[in-house]
């Protein structure tokens, strides 16, 4: 498989790593690439904090609603794996290589930018999906 040449691979990923330390403000205090990779993965963690948050609220207001309780739970547990297999496939490694030499030290920090900001839409779908809309409202 062909990878981009180190400076393209850069310039395509420079937006993801700016937004790795944007979200939090204990990341504007991240000096190192470790750092930065550990800010990121507490942004990860955060969004999928709150996506379970918001998972527990729709399933409660379906409270009831067994079909579309069933559904639900169904559409979520094919998201996860296909969340992070599109990460993957962003980011794609062989299965005898090292993400870290064909991405450098900050590919934890783009996987998990990345996860992040997919967590994050999931979460805004299901509450404008089924939290913030008006009864009745199709």
């Amino acid at each position: 498989m062909s990878r981009l040449p180190l400076p393209l691979l850069l310039l395509a990923v420079l937006p993801f790593a700016a937004s790795a330390a944007a979200p939090g403000k204990a990341c504007d205090d991240a000096r190192t690439q470790f750092e930065l990779n550990e800010c990121a993965a507490a942004e990860a963690t955060a969004a999928d904090a709150e996506l379970n948050a918001v998972y527990r609220q729709v399933m409660q207001k379906l409270q009831g609603q067994q079909v579309a309780i069933d559904k639900l739970r169904a559409a979520q547990r094919l998201w996860i794996p296909l969340r992070d297999a599109d990460i993957e496939a962003r980011y794609p490694v062989g299965k005898d290589e090292d993400p870290r030499v064909l991405y450098g030290s900050m590919y934890p920090m783009l996987y998990s930018a990345n996860k992040a900001e997919l967590t994050r839409k999931r979460t805004q779908w299901l509450r404008t999906t089924f939290l913030d809309r008006a009864e009745g409202e199709l």
